[in-house]
This record gives structure tokens, C-alpha cells and sequence, in this order.
């Protein structure tokens, strides 16, 4: 049977009863001085985790800080006192008071690693305990599990979100781990950086240096006692370490024949297997102790990390050790048997058959055949190893160690002031919120760039995997950085909200471009718009010191839905730039054509249907209306439909994975690249519209939902139904007909035809300010109003 120390549900219980507490906590942190050279430690397994080599850091860079460590009980406090730290009890009143005036607070697993109660005001620094595999936090219904009505569940979440916005910064061992702690505790993307995990600097150093890995494996062997003397050093040390299963018994107790399998195995190979359950909860494991099995509970080795370089091969379901271990880049065995379940109840990020490079043992006989055949085949062995070696490309950004000094080179600047973490004077440009380097500000980017390379330019981005243009320097959206550069830039380039409580400042000149020509009304315009959010659309409009537009009709849209009294600088759209380039006469360059098609990844020679949907006021979900799949199954082999969904809708899913022939640019950088990869554009009420008749890419308009989006939902800023360049259509049947007619006939189908007259009617309208210069015209009068040069 096994046992747990704690679970989600008795915690939150907790957490919930606590409520009067934590107000009377925070309204008290509001008089009482934190000291500027006090800090706080703390862990959930003790001393140890990554805040160990950081406050062994903090003591060797500056002798005169005060180090306190948290501890839970006598032991973790002589710890704490044999690495030259004060230890104090976590709970009770001497906790909260250092806790209360500590300047920077250190956890790994969550803030009642420290007190609780005391952390309102500080710097709180979270650490975390390793790459997440399973789901965290929010990410997991498991988490914030409650008894009680939905009011009880709903305030418990609300808690939940308050303790996620007391840390400052969340330290992340790699991009993928940094991306996992943003969506499983709902922070800004620059909360989160990716500096490498300190719990693993060890390794790191066990990794190179096999003096230190030996002597990892002697501390290891210490641990055991009397066990240990037995392990001859030519012997194989395996390392069992489940998860804990939020105090559910482990489906891995192995049975009586199992045991023997085991037993047999090991001494087969040489090998002994060292049983490591989580310290939350521990296995029916006893019954395997014998001559070549051996116990390593909590009570053994508080803090395994540091002693993993002597080890030869882990075995585990879903702990993150195994990331730690794949620095080592030796075996790592993965055994799942409750994969189906725990995936369906706690979740996982990815598929593990991923994680674990196709490879998940179910039961004990195949782990003991998969020991056996790492033990006896050198292919299988180094096959094995490689595997854990890309493991750790994924998850390590840092494999040569370091963590601890660059974690706490961070925090220090944490408490830098604004202006000095940036370049004055700098433009700052920020598109869809920071989701994309796109549209209107990327091509202006480009201009300044060419006739200002001296300025610093900064983008907003919401993830290390964007890219930047050459010479620009990319900031997490909601970092210090971030927020330093939107205060003190010279010009901020956006073309959506500012959001923040953004106030600009003298000198300062806010350029919004904005992202499209509106066919569906905006701001104000919308039906039955709300007291808050009206006053909320005024005060935003107030931000922004010029206007672009496209044509005379967004002019005249801007002006009433944003009552904006502002200058509108009506020059045409910078990012319709290039469209206008690639024209010859009233065709596409066929090089312009291929040069977007190889940087989709799209065959030179298919055809091309691009399907651009905009999103729904109705709920943020993936809109595919038409059903991509299907499209392109009754299209056949000769098309490749090209997906590319509004930016609001990024997080629900993707486009395609039922063939090949579909391709997802919802996240593709530039959507020019979509318009001029494609025979033919399928939307509906999307702006695209406007840029694609640059290009003169013939549209068909797919609105199933017409009457209720025209009259239930946006509605349009003109008559749609009259003045559509293309034909409107309900079913996907209707799509496919006009694409095989284009294919066959090419401009002289019958819709084509049909719909030159208010294609031509449409250009004249939209885009008489689309000649390929509007970049130009746009930095011209930025330079003019002195917000340039």
C-alpha cells in the first residue's frame, strides 16, 4: 500500500481556509521594511533542489548577505547549519517575520516552501523542481481539485492566479520547460527565463569530468551503508525513481514472479537497482530488497540530483529526473503501466512515445528484458545513449552548468532600475501583442533599419523561438526589459492595443498601424457595446499620437470606432509593400511566387488554395468551417490547401495532420507569403481580403454563417453582399467547383469573369494608395514630426 505526506485536494482545502490569513498578511507587509541584504531560502525536500547552488552562489559573491533557510524539522535545520546558513522554523511566527522582511525570497516548489503569508512585496524567485513532463498548476485539473460548489472551485482558482502574479521570475532550463511554466501558471512570458536549471550544475560537471561523476557514485554508495560495500566497482547501478501519483497507490509494485524476473536480471548483468521513490509518496517496494536490490528513500539521500553522475541507468514513468539524467547522456529505461490513465487524469505535455523516442515499457518482465539487452548489446546500449542525448538538447539550453551564477546574476537585476536596463531614445515595435514579427511594424522595421541602422531596435515577443530582424533585439512580453523600452523608446511602432496601462510620455510618439481594412465593425461600431468597454476603447485611442490607414474608407471607420481626433496618415499599408513589388502588369512575378512557396515549404508546381478565416466573438476556438482535411481530400493530389488561422486563435489547435497536403501557416512570420503562394484565397470575414487584391489573387468568400455574423455578431461597415470581389458561398462543394475551374480555365472560368468587375471596382477603393512605397511615405512623415532622425 502506499503512503503520501500530501495531496492536491487536502492542500487546497488548506489553502482555502487560509483565506483571512493572507488578506491580513498583505494589508500587514504594507508597514513593515524588507531589508535589502536579507534573504530566504526554502525547498520542499529541505535543503537541496536548485536553491542549494544558489545560495552557496549568493554566499561566495557577497559575504555580507543573510542567508536564511527555511526548515521543516531538526534535521533540515542541522543541514542548513553545516552549509553556513540561519535555519528557522517555516511555520509560525519566527518564519513569517524573516519571510515578512526578506528582500528576495527563493522557492522550488511553491511559495509555502517559504512562509506563505510573508511574501507580498518581495522579490520571490521561483526555481521550480525540474522540466515539466506532466501537467502543472492550471494545466492540470488534478491541481486545483476541491470539493464544493463551483463559487469554491472558481475563488480557488483566482488564489491559484494571485500566487502566480507574487513571483517575479520563474528560472527555466530550456525553451520547452519555459514555454510549460507560462501556460501551466498563466505568468507573462518574460516572468520566465531560460537560464538553465541550478539543481543541475552538478550534473553538468559530472558530465565532463569523470572524476566528479566518480565521485557522485562514492557519495551514492556511502548513502546505501552497509548495501553500498557490496557494489564491486565494474558493477552497473541502476536507478528506479516512479513519480508520486498525488497519493494514489504506484501500479508498479512488481508481483512474486516479476521479483524473481528482476532479481535474476540483475545478477545476469552485474547490476544492482536502487529503488528511489518520490519523497510524497513511496511504493509496496519492500519485497524486492534483497542481495543486488536496495532501498534509497528520503531518509537515505534527501536530494538525489547531485549524485545521479553515479549512476549508470534510470528507470522512471514521468519524473523530470530523467531530464536531469539525459546530461549524462547515459541510458534512460521509461516504464509507464498506468500510461492510459495518468495521461487521462494528471496529463502530460506531450506524448511520452515522444519523450521517450518511441520506446515506454508496461510491466516489470519488459524492463528486466530491456536491462538485459543494455547490458549485452553495445548497438542497443549506444542507441540508447543517443537517444538521452537529444533528450538533453531539448531540455537543456545550459548543459555546461553555470545555472546558479547566471540565476542569481538575474535576480540582482531584478531590482536594477528601468532606465538603465535599455537604450533611450530606441524604437519599439510590437505586433498582434507581441505573437508574430509581422505586418505593418516588421515593414517599417525594415525601412528605419535601412535609413537609421544606428538606432536600437526592440521587438516584443511572447517566446524565445521567435525570430527577430537582423540587428533587433527581441523582449519578452511583461518583462522588466520589456516594460523598460515601452517607457523610455522614442517611437513605438504597434498595431494593436498597448495594453499594461501604457501612458506615453513627453517626447514620445505612439505610430499605431493597425492591422487590416475593416469589413467587420470595430471598437465602438460593435453592437451593444458596454459603459466599461467604451470608455476603455477612448482611453486606448488617447495612447496613440498618429493613425495609419489604408484607403478612405479606414479613415473614416478609425475616426468614428475609436474616436480618435488624432492625425490619420493615409498612405497605403507598409506590409502590402511587397505584394505591390511582385506585380507585372496585372500578374504575379513568377519568382515572387516561388520565392513564397519554398518559404512555406510547398511544392513549386502544386496548386495552391490558401483558407484564412478570422476569428469569432462567439469563443476562441480554431475556426474550420470548411474543413481543411476534407477540402484537400476532394481536391485531390494536384492541390495543397494552406491554412492560416487570425492570431487570437493560435492556442486552439492546428490546422491539417490528416495529409500532407495541408500545411498550417497560421504561425508563418509573413502572410504575404500565403497570398502569393496561392492560386486561389478562401475566406470569409478576414481583412486579407483587402491585401490580397493587391496581388490579384482571385477570392471566393466562404460564409455558411452569413446572416448571423452581418447581423447577430459584427456586422459591416459597408454592403458586403453587393460590393464581395468574388462569389459567396455556403458549401464546401461550391468551393472545390470553383477551384477546378480555375484550374482548368485559369482567368476565363465563369466566376472569375463574373467577378472582375467589382475585383477592379474593389482595388479602386481599397488600395489606391498600394504602389510598393508606402513604407517609405510612412518613415518620411515620421522624420518630419521629429519622431525620427
Amino acid at each position: 500500500m502506499s503512503t503520501a505526506g500530501f495531496s492536491f485536494a487536502s492542500g487546497n482545502l488548506a489553502k482555502l481556509l487560509a483565506l483571512p490569513k493572507y488578506l491580513l498578511s498583505l494589508l500587514v507587509s504594507w508597514f513593515v521594511p524588507r531589508g535589502e541584504q536579507r534573504w530566504v531560502f526554502g525547498s520542499g525536500i529541505g535543503v537541496g533542489e536548485g536553491a542549494l547552488p544558489l545560495a552557496r552562489a549568493l554566499r561566495a559573491s557577497d559575504p555580507d548577505a543573510r542567508i536564511v533557510w527555511l526548515v521543516a524539522d531538526d534535521a533540515e535545520a542541522e543541514l542548513a547549519r553545516a552549509e553556513g546558513f540561519e535555519a528557522v522554523p517555516r511555520r509560525g511566527r519566527a518564519g513569517y517575520w524573516e519571510t515578512l522582511r526578506a528582500s528576495r525570497v527563493v522557492v522550488t516548489h511553491g511559495l509555502g516552501d517559504a512562509n506563505r503569508f510573508g511574501v507580498y512585496g518581495a522579490t520571490v524567485v521561483q526555481l521550480w523542481h525540474g522540466a515539466p513532463l506532466k501537467r502543472l498548476h492550471l494545466d492540470s485539473p488534478v491541481t486545483t481539485a476541491v470539493r464544493g460548489p463551483a463559487p469554491v472551485r472558481a475563488l480557488l482558482r483566482r488564489m491559484y492566479l494571485a500566487g502566480s502574479r507574487e513571483i517575479d521570475l520563474f528560472v527555466a532550463g530550456s525553451v520547452t520547460a519555459a514555454e510549460r511554466l507560462r501556460s501551466a501558471f498563466r505568468v507573462d512570458p518574460g516572468k520566465v527565463r531560460v537560464l538553465g536549471d541550478p539543481r543541475d550544475d552538478a550534473l553538468a560537471q559530472q558530465a565532463r569530468d569523470p572524476e566528479a561523476a566518480a565521485a557522485a557514485r562514492a557519495r551514492l554508495l556511502e548513502a546505501l551503508g552497509e548495501a553500498g560495500s557490496a557494489v564491486a566497482d565494474t558493477d552497473v547501478i541502476v536507478l528506479y525513481a516512479p513519480t508520486w501519483r498525488d497519493g494514489d497507490p504506484d501500479p508498479a509494485a512488481p508481483d512474486a514472479a516479476e521479483v524473481a524476473l528482476i532479481r535474476r536480471t540483475l545478477a545476469e548483468s552485474g547490476a544492482h537497482l536502487l529503488i528511489r521513490s518520490h519523497p510524497l509518496g513511496s511504493g509496496a517496494y519492500e519485497p524486492m530488497v534483497g542481495e543486488r536490490v536496495h532501498l534509497l528513500g528520503a531518509d537515505r539521500v534527501r536530494d538525489i540530483t547531485p549524485l545521479l553522475g553515479g549512476v549508470d541507468t534510470v528507470v522512471t514513468d514521468y519524473s523530470s529526473i530523467a531530464i536531469d539524467f539525459s546530461l549524462l547522456g547515459r541510458p534512460i529505461v521509461w516504464f509507464a503501466p498506468d500510461l492510459e490513465h495518468y495521461t487521462a487524469t494528471r496529463g502530460l505535455y506531450e506524448p511520452l512515445a515522444v519523450t521517450a523516442a518511441g520506446r515506454v515499457e508496461r510491466d516489470w518482465t519488459s524492463v528486466a528484458r530491456r536491462l538485459a539487452e543494455l547490458s549485452g548489446s553495445v548497438l542497443a546500449a549506444r542507441a540508447a545513449q543517443a537517444d538521452a542525448r537529444s533528450l538533453a538538447t531539448r531540455f537543456h539550453a545550459h548543459p555546461e552548468g553555470g545555472a546558479a551564477a547566471r540565476a542569481l546574476s538575474e535576480i540582482i537585476r531584478l531590482r536594477t532600475p528601468l532606465r538603465e536596463l535599455v537604450t533611450p531614445a530606441s524604437v519599439f515595435f510590437e505586433s498582434f501583442y507581441g505573437r508574430q514579427v509581422s505586418c505593418n511594424p516588421l515593414a517599417l522595421d525594415r525601412e528605419i533599419s535601412r535609413r537609421f541602422p544606428q538606432l536600437t531596435r526592440y521587438w516584443s515577443v511572447t517566446g524565445e523561438r521567435q525570430r527577430v530582424p537582423e540587428g533587433a533585439v527581441p523582449l519578452l512580453v511583461g518583462g522588466r526589459e520589456w516594460f523598460a523600452a515601452r517607457r523610455t523608446a522614442r517611437l513605438l511602432v504597434v498595431n494593436d492595443w498597448l495594453r499594461y496601462r501604457f501612458r506615453r510620455r513627453r517626447g514620445q510618439t505612439v505610430m499605431q498601424t493597425w492591422h487590416g481594412t475593416m469589413l467587420k465593425h470595430l471598437a465602438l461600431g460593435r453592437p451593444n457595446v458596454g459603459l466599461r468597454t467604451r470608455l476603455a476603447i477612448r482611453r486606448e485611442s488617447r495612447r496613440w499620437s498618429l493613425l495609419l490607414s489604408q484607403n478612405p474608407h479606414s479613415t473614416e471607420q478609425f475616426r468614428s470606432s475609436y474616436a480618435f481626433r488624432g492625425e490619420i496618415l493615409e498612405t497605403g499599408y507598409p506590409r502590402d509593400d511587397r505584394l505591390a513589388q511582385a506585380m507585372l502588369g496585372s500578374e504575379r512575378n513568377p519568382i515572387a511566387v516561388r520565392t513564397a512557396r519554398a518559404a512555406l515549404g510547398i511544392d513549386p508546381d502544386a496548386r495552391v488554395l490558401a483558407y484564412a478565416p478570422t476569428w469569432r466573438d462567439g469563443g476562441l476556438t480554431l475556426v474550420d468551417e470548411l474543413d481543411v482535411r476534407a477540402l484537400a481530400e476532394q481536391l485531390g493530389e494536384e492541390w495543397t490547401v494552406v491554412a492560416r488561422g487570425h492570431t487570437r486563435t493560435h492556442a486552439f489547435g492546428r490546422y491539417g495532420g490528416a495529409t500532407a497536403r495541408v500545411v498550417d501557416a497560421s504561425q508563418h512570420p509573413d502572410v504575404n507569403d500565403v497570398i502569393l503562394a496561392a492560386d486561389l484565397l478562401v475566406t470569409d470575414y478576414s481583412s486579407i481580403m483587402f491585401d490580397a487584391s493587391i496581388a490579384q489573387l482571385p477570392t471566393v468568400f466562404f460564409v455558411p454563417d452569413l446572416a448571423a455574423y452581418r447581423d447577430r455578431e459584427r456586422g459591416f461597415t459597408f454592403d458586403f453582399e453587393r460590393e464581395a470581389p468574388g462569389p459567396l458561398l455556403s458549401q464546401r462543394s461550391e468551393v472545390v467547383e470553383c477551384a477546378r475551374q480555375l484550374a482548368e480555365l485559369g482567368v476565363a472560368a465563369d466566376w472569375v469573369r463574373r467577378s472582375a468587375p467589382a475585383a477592379a471596382a474593389w482595388r479602386e477603393r481599397f488600395n489606391p494608395h498600394d504602389d510598393g512605397r508606402a513604407s517609405e511615405r510612412v518613415v518620411r512623415a515620421l522624420v518630419e514630426r521629429g519622431a525620427l532622425g
